[in-house]
C-alpha cells in the first residue's frame, strides 16, 4: 500500500515549495523505505493550483529499488541534477 496515513490534513492543504525525502529509514530488509513518501509527494506537488514546481530533494538515494520508483514516481524527466545520494527534482502542479 502506498498510502501514508496520520497527517493532519492541514499538510495536504499547504503549497509547498520544497520537500526534502528523507525518511523512513530503508537501510535493513524489513524498513518501510520511502516508496510512499515519494508518491505522497508526487500528489501533494501535482495538485498545486500555483502554477510555479515544486523542489523535491531524495536523500540518500543508493539502493536500487529507492531509484527505480524515484524515477517512476518523481519523473526521470524531472530530475534537475543529481550530487552523490541527493536527487533534485522540479515536479510542476499537473494543470
Amino acid at each position: 500500500m502506498l498510502a501514508l496515513t496520520g497527517f493532519p490534513d492541514v499538510y495536504y492543504d499547504i503549497e509547498w515549495d520544497l520537500k526534502m525525502i528523507g525518511a523512513p529509514r530503508g537501510w535493513f530488509p524489513e524498513a518501510p523505505r520511502r516508496m510512499a513518501a515519494m508518491f505522497l509527494v508526487l500528489v501533494m506537488a501535482g495538485n498545486r493550483k500555483e502554477s510555479s514546481v515544486t523542489h523535491v530533494f531524495l536523500n540518500d538515494v543508493n539502493l536500487r529499488v529507492e531509484k527505480v520508483f524515484a524515477e517512476e514516481f518523481l519523473c526521470r524527466k524531472y530530475l534537475v541534477k543529481s550530487v552523490r545520494r541527493l536527487w533534485h527534482f522540479e515536479i510542476p502542479p499537473a494543470s
